[in-house]
């Protein structure tokens, strides 16, 4: 078991916040809102919404399932309190769902890139960039990748909103702001759950969780709360803006409504004429951001399952994630093909992990106090060494 007074510098609550929100805000983002207005047309608002509440709902179950043993993380302590065969194979299902997710992001990207930004470059090097970006930020740990996330992500989101609202200026179906009062539940809940994918991802926060601070555990908790609910208006912003100006009728005719949106905006007598397009690259930070907080949990996530102990062993996990992941994502010849992925298989798994793990964990605390206790007092032993 790894010890959390070994894992200096911990993080601090703000940064927790930063490292969750990290963990899902890029998924989905270029696409959207094309899931949710193909299903439920004007209501996907309603749908935007209702994934919010759900995404609170499960956060916070999964916040109940740390407290068990808070000094450490799942995968430490699901073998003792599931048993050794049921903590072997959520494991392994929490450690491929970290590696496809990643492979999903970066076969986005280099699709997204590829076709509008560095068309004829070839997608080894995209995804080779991406790559080696992800695992410099994620090289020496948990506090420094999480300095680094504040330090990319205030003026990411400040020019994303900002540009958001010069956006504005080229609605021209103003009436479509208005949320929809005839609402259809089926189409409605058909959309919001193959939109739920931007929300998938916050499941790191059980990895990360061991490496708050003590004292600041309980405002980290408040603060990816926070995060959750600053995306969620932010993507109500993107929602609102996009249909008012494209219209529900064409809006799942495009590959990428976001990216469209943002390439329309331009400001005058600025030196960058085509303002929105720069701030996509900018989006670059959210991309690189979620790829170095998934192979940080990823490494730990082995390490756990491996039963590593050492603090060195950290960077060649580090190193095994980002090639399986590379791999994998070379042999994805384009994004229709991970968009199947996702519908098919990372959506429903992840809805299933998201909601029956923290309830099983929970109901197993209760029931096993006397092995709770004993991971609580062992975790907290000063000899045992752990990651960072």
């Amino acid at each position: 078991m790894n010890n959390a007074h070994e894992r200096l510098p911990r993080i601090s609550g703000l940064q927790f916040g930063t490292m969750v929100t990290a963990g899902y805000m890029a998924m989905g983002v270029f696409y959207f809102p094309r899931e949710l207005v193909t299903s439920a047309g004007r209501d996907g608002i309603w749908g935007l919404w209702l994934d919010g509440a759900i995404t609170f709902g499960l956060m916070a179950l999964s916040f109940a399932m740390s407290h068990i043993v808070p000094n450490e993380t799942f995968g430490e302590f699901s073998s003792q309190l599931l048993s050794k065969p049921v903590g072997l194979l959520l494991g392994l299902v929490t450690i491929a769902y970290h590696l496809l997710l990643a492979v999903v992001m970066v076969v986005e990207f280099t699709s997204l890139f590829d076709n509008d930004f560095l068309s004829g470059t070839p997608a080894w090097a995209i995804i080779a960039s991406l790559m080696l970006a992800s695992l410099y930020m994620a090289w020496s740990g948990a506090a420094t990748l999480a300095r680094v996330l504040q330090a990319g992500y205030i003026p990411m989101v400040i020019l994303s909103i900002a540009t958001l609202m010069v956006a504005g200026s080229v609605m021209r179906h103003t009436t479509l702001l208005l949320p929809p009062t005839n609402i259809q539940f089926i189409p409605l809940l058909q959309g919001s759950y193959r939109q739920y994918f931007i929300f998938i991802g916050f499941e790191v926060s059980i990895t990360l969780y061991p490496f708050i601070r003590n004292e600041d555990r309980k405002a980290a908790e408040y603060y990816a709360y926070g995060g959750l609910a600053l995306m969620i208006g932010i993507l109500t912003i993107m929602y609102e803006v996009s249909i008012a100006t494209f219209g529900p009728a064409y809006i799942p005719l495009m590959r990428w409504p976001m990216v469209n949106l943002m390439r329309i905006v331009e400001i005058s007598g600025f030196f960058i004429d085509k303002w929105g397009s720069l701030v996509i690259v900018l989006w670059t930070i959210a991309v690189l951001g979620f790829m170095a907080v998934r192979l940080w949990c990823t490494a730990h996530d082995l390490a756990a399952l491996l039963s590593i102990r050492s603090v060195g062993a950290y960077r060649y996990l580090l190193l095994l994630g980002a090639t399986i992941v590379w791999i994998i994502s070379m042999l994805i010849p384009n994004a229709a093909i991970s968009d199947y992925i996702t519908q098919q298989y990372l959506i429903p798994i992840g809805l299933i992990y998201l909601t029956t793990i923290p309830i099983l964990v929970i109901i197993m605390g209760l029931l096993r106090k006397k092995t709770v206790r004993k991971l609580r007092v062992s975790s907290e032993d000063p000899t045992t060494p752990g990651l960072k």
